[in-house]
């Protein structure tokens, strides 16, 4: 077996399995590209600073990725799904008004677009290229859209807001806007925006656009 392949001594009983040392060595890789690739722009990253961050050398960052892009397809994916995986309940919420959800999930996303703006934005110039971290941006801007149908499918169905819209192109109107918004102000400008000016902006653009102006006064 290989010492890339060898594992630790076996765990006593109780304890949890050892992780095999290739894993292990992998794993610190990914974690030190995150970081490397959340404060570079992907162009002035180079695969010897990703290994001396991960403590192993350029010829073990090779036996588990053939090149810095197949590192960052992974990152990518990651850090799409951040992006899209924001809360949408404000926990303090005790009316059960929509549009204090509404705020709180686009304040929760402007938040992550605006830790994630570097990687965000080498996301935008890598996909010109590769086909697979295109791919990825676009299903998970497609699950994001299908979300936000459900949200809207479920007012409709308690009578909560407007029942004639068209939940998914209501939904993938609401996401366009909020994502060009967002990378607009956040991620390509040099000093990003405020995120509360752009919450405040946004809430009451989805709140009419779904028939919500009630609730939008009650706030």
């Amino acid at each position: 077996m290989s010492a890339e392949g060898a594992h630790d001594v076996p765990a006593a009983a109780g304890e949890s399995p050892p992780v095999p040392r290739g894993q292990a060595v992998r794993a610190r890789l990914v974690e030190a590209g995150w970081t490397v690739f959340c404060e570079k722009p992907f162009d002035l990253v180079h695969v010897g600073e990703i290994s001396a961050r991960a403590g192993v050398s350029t010829g073990s960052f090779y036996s588990h990725f053939d090149s810095k892009e197949s590192l960052f397809r992974v990152v990518a994916a990651r850090a799409l799904d951040e992006l899209h995986a924001y809360p949408w309940r404000d926990p303090d919420n005790a009316d059960g008004n929509p549009v204090r959800d509404i705020a709180y999930g686009v304040r929760h996303y402007f938040r992550t677009c605006q830790r994630l703006r570097i990687v965000a934005r080498s996301i935008e110039q890598v996909m010109l290229d590769d086909g697979e971290v295109r791919v990825t941006r676009r299903g998970t801007l497609m699950r994001g859209a299908k979300r936000i149908e459900r949200w809207v499918r479920a007012l409709q169905d308690e009578d909560i807001c407007d029942r004639d819209i068209d939940p998914w192109f209501t939904a993938l109107s609401l996401q366009a806007m909020a994502v060009h918004l967002a990378y607009d102000q956040l991620v390509y400008r040099d000093q990003p925006q405020h995120v509360e000016p752009l919450v405040a902006a946004v809430t009451p653009i989805w709140a009419r656009a779904v028939g919500l102006e009630s609730w939008l006064r009650a706030l």
